[in-house]
């Protein structure tokens, strides 16, 4: 066995326990740490599908996206450039695609550039995906070798680039964003196929498609800022019910003003029923707690079996409304996939499609002491949280 051989291997069994533990899996020899990285993503920006198909029949379906890639990656080494590719391949999470076709993809590739090249593969909707910056970090903590990036002088190019309807004659939009938000949340200079390869002038008539966080929330706070001595405990006992779509900050709202005060938290996505919210409300109540129903309660009926259940205890029950506004509730969705490292799962479209549908504004004749209504200012525990709440998303 040669030593490459064997160094591949070697990195090949690491990678294949990330894939269990992680969700990304890392082809390639284990290389050298190096300033300056050229990354790519890989299908429609290194290579395109051969046969003409929507997507690759098998790891042989591929040709070069145009002939000067293999020799500019070479001439890339050669300038001192780290390569590496970073792609999204969520068809392999979802059964559609083969990993093991993406890793002899992978292999000829490399073969074919005869250059050494790092090739990192997000395996499903996580946060390893694109536009979450995690399989960049994963690389520069574990496979740099303590070495520095120099981002002003690296880059990242790929085709999913916000581009418009013809953004240059004839030519369709692009199917998202996703590739130019990854270079902007790491920090890298960010160029599409054409540019890299082609050396066309660089396009202005692009969209972002999703909300640009900082400047949302300086807008919606208008100069707001948290109140770090509001409170909204009570001394005695009572039934709190929470409002608002899925990610409007229900839970992180039930923990900061709620928990330290001894309210026992139901929540369906831990209980799983609504029969189970139902009874541990219950015994919480029965045991002399406080309760607070951190699910999204959209309707009346919702809402109805909690409103009874503070009535046969003879205690009040209060309403919580969180205003958080959609486009930001979806933006939350991802970025607590990344701040979570994957624990929570995105939750998908259909989620806010039921709650639209299931919507009814609470009022006083439901039985409801009090309805508040709270407005989303952002307040961040950790420095590594704001940062990555900052990031563009897929939303």
């Amino acid at each position: 066995m040669s030593k490459r051989t064997a160094t591949k291997r070697k990195a090949a069994t690491t990678a294949e326990h990330e894939i269990k533990r992680a969700k990304v899996y890392l082809y390639g020899d284990t290389l050298p740490g190096c300033s300056k990285i050229a990354s790519f993503d890989m299908d429609s920006t290194l290579i395109s599908v051969k046969s003409g198909a929507k997507f690759a029949k098998n790891h042989a379906d591929w040709i070069w996206w145009h002939e000067t890639v293999p020799k500019k990656l070479a001439e890339l080494h050669k300038d001192g450039y780290r390569l590496i590719i970073f792609t999204n391949q969520g068809g392999i999470e979802k059964h559609h695609t083969k990993l093991d076709d993406i890793k002899r993809k992978c292999e000829k590739l490399i073969e074919e550039t005869n250059a050494p090249i790092y090739v990192f593969i997000a395996t499903g909707e996580n946060h390893f995906r694109k536009p979450a910056t995690s399989m960049y970090d994963f690389f520069v903590e574990n496979c740099n070798q303590n070495v520095e990036i120099d981002k002003k002088n690296s880059f990242y190019c790929g085709d999913a680039a916000g581009r418009i309807n013809n953004w240059t004659a004839g030519k369709k939009k692009d199917f998202s964003c996703a590739d130019r938000k990854f270079a902007h949340n790491i920090g890298l200079t960010f160029k599409t196929p054409e540019e890299c390869f082609l050396d066309e002038a660089p396009t202005t008539k692009f969209e972002w498609g999703s909300i640009n966080p900082g400047e949302y929330i300086n807008k919606l706070s208008n100069g707001k800022t948290t109140n770090e001595t509001k409170t909204y405990h009570k001394s005695t006992q009572e039934v709190v019910i929470l409002q608002g779509p899925p990610a409007s900050g229900k839970s992180t709202f039930s923990r900061r003003y709620f928990q330290p005060y001894n309210y026992e938290i139901i929540n369906r996505d831990k209980l799983q029923t609504p029969a189970k919210c139902l009874k541990a409300a219950k015994e919480a109540l029965d045991s002399g707690q406080s309760v607070v129903i951190d699910n999204t309660n959209p309707a009346a009926a919702s809402r109805s079996e909690y409103i009874a259940l503070a009535e046969s205890h003879k205690i009040p029950c209060r309403c919580f409304v969180l205003n958080t506004p959609i486009e930001l509730c979806h933006h939350l969705n991802y970025v607590r996939v990344h701040q979570t490292s994957g624990e929570v799962r995105r939750i998908p479209d259909v989620g806010y499609n039921v709650y639209k549908k299931n919507y009814e504004a609470p009022k006083a004749n439901e039985g409801l002491a009090e309805i508040i209504n709270i407005d989303f200012i952002p307040k961040f525990d950790t420095e590594t949280h704001e940062k990555i709440f900052h990031y563009y998303t897929e939303s």
